[in-house]
């Protein structure tokens, strides 16, 4: 508690400082293809795509859409695509183990193959597929 309350005296502090204020920034975010991410939920069809999933929240979205938060495994300011082939739904559970997580180069190993593989079900295979 006493860790707690000397964060808040901190915050009370500052507030009348920064309440209300914005930092500037020129942002370079890369462009996305909304495509790519339309993609990923239509092949995820509403589930968490981590094979090791705990469970995904059973709520949903204001339009009835399933939580699910798309990613791309590597990351595209390191040098990733903003393709399908490397982009996986993750609820928002995984989501946070495959970016803060003590496992996450493993799951980001994992994650990259399940994309791809289900990349080349629903893109290369058969018309049937699921």
């Amino acid at each position: 508690m006493a860790e707690y309350r000397s964060l808040v005296r901190k915050v009370e502090r500052r507030e009348a400082d920064t309440y209300g204020r914005r930092n500037e920034r020129v942002s370079r975010d890369p462009v996305r293809l909304r495509d790519a991410r339309r993609a990923v939920l239509v092949r995820a069809q509403g589930r968490c795509e981590n094979p090791t999933c705990g469970g995904q929240p059973a709520d949903v979205t204001d339009d009835g859409q399933a939580i699910l938060e798309v990613d791309h495994v590597e990351r595209i300011a390191e040098g990733g695509r903003d393709h399908p082939s490397q982009m996986v739904a993750l609820c928002p559970n995984c989501h946070a183990m495959k970016e803060r997580g003590a496992t996450r180069a493993a799951l980001r190993f994992v994650l990259l193959d399940v994309a791809k593989h289900g990349h080349t079900l629903w893109h290369v295979g058969s018309d049937s597929c699921p």
